[in-house]
């Protein structure tokens, strides 16, 4: 992922920088972990379906392709990110889960943002129809 990309969905030049970083910083070791997690399952006879889903869809999420819902254009979703990021937290030993918690603040701020967009853009709506 890079900024650019995250610029091209939508959020803000001076927040995608430090998104895209943050990104770049502790995906490779998430990544890295879920695949052990997958391989441990296997290897024990668990079942290690979520975790798989997880990884795809943070890959997904990575280059920009995913899709928060079958409705929407593949992009970066903020609020999808941060989901998928904090349920990765689980699964991440204790020397990535500080990189990982910042990089789910700044998406949890960016999140808010649009969902505040989103909510004042419906009242507007509203107050032109009533």
């Amino acid at each position: 992922m890079n900024a650019a990309q995250l610029i091209d969905n939508g959020v803000p030049a001076d927040e995608a920088g430090p998104i895209a970083a943050r990104w770049n910083s502790v995906y490779d070791g998430i990544r890295e972990e879920l695949t052990a997690r997958v391989k441990t399952a296997k290897t024990l006879g668990g079942d290690a379906t979520r975790i798989k889903e997880l990884r795809l869809e943070l890959g997904q999420l990575d280059r920009c392709t995913h899709r928060a819902c079958t409705q929407s254009p593949p992009g970066f979703s903020p609020h999808a990110a941060l989901r998928l990021v904090q349920e990765s937290l689980r699964y991440l030993p204790l020397e990535l889960q500080g990189d990982t918690h910042r990089l789910a603040a700044l998406l949890a701020d960016r999140a808010r943002i649009e969902w505040d967009r989103v909510q004042r853009a419906r009242a507007a709506r509203e107050a032109g129809r009533g």
